[in-house]
């Protein structure tokens, strides 16, 4: 689930700075009727040697690429292996799928951009929240709902310093998204008020990786390691975890 979480948040980074493009001129009325078009045809498939192929030129032209291929960390020496089972379930990766469609089929940044805002869901929609035993084909692709609350006082809530930020695989720091997750690192202190993560870059770079799944719902745990002066810091945090609407 963090793929889909990440690639949202940076379709959402970079939406302010996109320019949707002109829209295009109305076609002049005609007298005769308008032949039938061709049926619709489903998506192209997508190769992995394709998508490794493009891929490596969006992230050498565009610095959210280049940072999108280090936070789900894409090896170019592996990526055609990587991406071949991942490609060959589309039904279980549509978020990669519409990665590599929207990468393969357009040039440009911004116009790479809209096409994955255009075709990408944001799995933490309230309307889209799955049950915490909902272990169903698709609900890998939505955050778990639970009632306000139980939110109102889950693990993290009301925490302003690491110190206080206590959590195991088991019982996690819970948030709603890893935009939430990341804003919330850089609002935590160290005893002597230092800020160690003010950025979505320094998140990463204190996230070593995930440690598979845990928490109450068995969603995918995400371990930071921050250090401050008065002691190195483990953190883990269920990204998955938002308020259900009433």
């Amino acid at each position: 689930m963090r793929l889909a979480l990440v690639l949202v948040v940076t379709v959402a980074a970079c939406s302010t700075h996109n320019t949707p493009p002109p829209a295009s001129p109305a076609p002049a009325a005609s007298s005769s009727p308008a032949s039938p078009g061709p049926p619709p045809t489903a998506a192209p498939t997508v190769s992995a040697e394709q998508f490794c192929e493009h891929f490596e030129k969006v992230a050498g032209q565009c610095e959210q690429f280049a940072n999108l291929r280090a936070n789900l960390r894409m090896n170019p020496t592996t990526c055609v292996a990587d991406m071949r089972p991942l490609l060959a379930a589309p039904q279980d990766h549509k978020f990669m799928v519409v990665l590599a469609r929207c990468v393969v089929a357009i040039d440009g940044c911004d116009e790479v951009h809209q096409c994955l805002a255009a075709g990408m869901p944001d799995p933490t929609d309230p309307q889209a929240l799955r049950a915490c035993g909902d272990v169903s084909q698709n609900s890998a692709e939505h955050a778990v709902g639970i009632p306000k609350t139980a939110w109102d006082h889950r693990n993290g809530a009301q925490v302003t310093r690491f110190r206080e930020a206590r959590s195991t695989k088991a019982d996690p720091i819970e948030m709603c998204g890893v935009t939430a997750a990341t804003h919330w690192l850089t609002t935590l202190r160290c005893d002597d008020s230092s800020q160690p993560i003010k950025s979505v870059d320094d998140a990463e770079q204190a996230r070593p990786g995930n440690v598979g799944q845990g928490g109450h719902c068995h969603s995918m745990i995400d371990r930071y390691v921050v250090p401050c002066p008065e002691a190195r810091y483990e953190l883990f945090i269920d990204a998955y975890v938002c308020s259900r609407p009433d």
